[in-house]
């Protein structure tokens, strides 16, 4: 499948039939439910809720209806049916929940399904009853809502919006003007809501749809859903009609100004989509500024629609990237200061893609966290360093343990001690090999829960690293509550290096401190040799950093091995005796 968001929607041939969506991960199930509907319905099916979303996002606009299966790998049902009701674009998709456990049926109907079908299907009139009642009570709920206006503040609804907008873009074409769309976001309107009533908040969303008609004139104006408004404007008054609107606004709250965010779409550069996608692009646009209390406004340009493809490329192709290989280990040597021997590795992710090249982790890695893929990258990469064990122990590298970093949703998704467990004692790899970095900003909230995890890795024989210490506020009271065998100084700390200020007090106090803590020492970021002696002089005990070598895969170390260019690694007898001062 191509972009995920693509919003150049793509109907399929349904034949006059009603298209349905059935996902589930078992064939089986799959195949059941389209023998039993296909007779009335044009059955498509998706295996996991990933490849569900990209068919929906898709397909939105003639797909009448989704069966959901609860229980699903990638993403389940529950969040499926979170981001189809949380989209203004897709939330009048119908969803029918599929599972074998009765006793959901309540927390189904609470997260916005429309029915329920119960496993197993063994009644074929009763599940096309249930899916024919279920696609016409929608039906008759969206011709009620797609009315030409807003019932609560009297705006144009989308449907009108788009004629409205059709309109008027001839009329601004004929002065010369360009078009421009714009997104905005109330901001605040729950804390609103929850100061004031829910009552009073509707009477705020009509004060504020007064002034976006006062202010944009003859120009259409829509409310998309909830707090959320679509304008449509000449790019050469949307500026100050934007200015104009925010200073309108600081007297619409009840005693507090309203603020808003604004995502911007100009039309041209060879852009000019349908009037749907070009309200989402301005949503995107308007996405990046959650959180910002600074900016206000934010247009989508060539930079942000690259971001939004390759995060779109990242989600099509995560599974196949895994499945395929194109995810590589690297390996960067961690130097004992002592003897500048490599006593540890650590594993970072390389992705080659045969379309792109070699991506940026800066481009992937945040996409797998945002969208809840930790696991199993994190778990993925486990693999591949104890499926790699054995060849690098055969090609002439002396083992050393190698370390991995985990996210704290890592740990909210699954039992992550005995997923690595399982992984390591499969390929026969001792757990002492693997050491397992945490960042401490990732369990600040919840040191408890931390330390459970760290006693469970140690009674297992793991070590457990913090990572990035120093980067967060919370760092000595993660430190003061829980059992790291070793902290590994921020990266930021090589950044401002500078021995004689304040940066050098607080490195010597850390090491210091580290010591006196019977804690170990691990300094990244490290270039020169200025920074490795100061490191060393002061007590640091291991270092990392391209100043001894950059990440490499494993032929790529073999081959230095052959060569005799490979940093020696230190032997286990000398590990265990550094591993014992503390």
């Amino acid at each position: 499948m191509a972009n995920i968001d693509n919003l150049e929607v793509t109907p399929l041939d349904v034949q006059d039939k009603p298209l349905l969506l059935v996902v589930d991960d078992e064939e089986v199930n799959r195949e059941l439910l389209r023998n039993i509907l296909e007779e009335r319905y044009k059955v498509e099916t998706a295996e996991d809720g990933l490849e569900a979303m990209q068919f929906i996002r898709r397909h939105r606009s003639v797909l009448s209806a989704v069966l959901l299966d609860l229980s699903m790998p990638k993403m389940n049902g529950f969040e499926v049916l979170k981001e189809i009701r949380l989209d203004d674009l897709l939330r009048h998709i119908p969803v029918i929940v599929l599972t074998a456990h009765k006793d959901a049926e309540i927390e189904t109907f609470e997260r916005g399904a429309n029915d329920f079908i119960t496993k197993p299907f063994d009644m074929p009139e009763m599940i096309l009853a249930r899916v024919d009642k279920t696609i016409r009570i929608a039906e008759e709920t969206y011709i009620i809502r797609t009315t030409e206006k807003d019932p609560l503040t009297d705006l144009p609804n989308m449907s009108y919006f788009k004629k409205l907008c059709g309109m008027k873009k001839k009329q601004l074409f004929e002065t010369g003007d360009t078009v421009v769309f714009m997104y905005l976001d109330i901001m605040n309107m729950k804390a609103y809501n929850a100061r004031f009533g829910y009552p009073e908040g509707d009477n705020l969303l009509i004060r504020v749809s007064t002034l976006l008609q006062e202010t944009f004139g003859d120009m259409p104006v829509c409310r998309i859903s909830d707090d959320h408004f679509a304008v449509m404007t000449g790019i050469d008054r949307h500026k100050w009609q934007l200015e104009d609107l925010r200073k309108k606004l600081k007297t619409a709250g009840k005693g507090n100004g309203v603020e808003f965010h604004a995502g911007i779409f100009p039309e041209g550069d060879g852009l000019e989509p349908d009037i749907i996608t070009a309200i989402d692009y301005a949503r995107l646009a308007c996405s990046t500024l959650r959180g910002n209390h600074n900016d206000f406004i934010c247009y989508y340009d060539q930079k942000l629609m690259k971001e939004h493809d390759d995060r779109q490329h990242v989600l099509e192709f995560f599974t196949q990237a895994l499945e395929e290989h194109w995810i590589k280990v690297f390996y960067q040597p961690i130097v004992r200061a002592e003897t500048g021997e490599v006593c540890n590795y650590e594993a970072l992710a390389r992705w080659f893609d045969p379309e792109r090249g070699l991506l940026s982790p800066g481009i992937f890695m945040p996409v797998i966290e945002n969208y809840n893929l930790g696991a199993r990258m994190d778990l993925y990469m486990v693999e591949e360093v104890c499926r790699e064990y054995d060849k690098r122990k055969a090609g002439g590298l002396t083992p050393v343990p190698v370390s991995l970093n985990f996210c704290r949703t890592d740990f909210d998704q699954r039992d992550m001690v005995m997923a690595i467990t399982e992984i390591a004692d499969r390929y026969e790899v001792p757990h002492n090999m693997l050491m397992i970095e945490v960042t401490e900003s990732g369990f600040s909230r919840n040191a408890e829960f931390l330390q459970n995890q760290i006693d469970r890795f140690h009674a297992l024989g793991y070590q457990v690293w913090m990572d990035d210490f120093g980067d967060g506020y919370a760092s000595l009271n993660v430190l003061q509550d829980t059992n790291f065998d070793l902290i590994k100084l921020d990266i930021g700390f090589m950044r401002k290096f500078d021995p004689q200020g304040k940066n050098g007090t607080i490195l010597r106090s850390l090491l210091r401190m580290s010591k006196e803590l019977g804690i170990h020492t691990l300094a990244e970021g490290i270039e020169t040799k200025e920074q490795f002696d100061f490191l060393k002089e002061y007590g640091c005990e291991k270092i990392q950093g391209f100043y001894f070598g950059k990440p490499t895969p494993t032929d790529e170390l073999l081959e230095q091995v052959k060569k005799g260019t490979a940093l020696k690694n230190e032997s286990p007898e000398s590990a265990a005796k550094f591993e014992a001062l503390k």
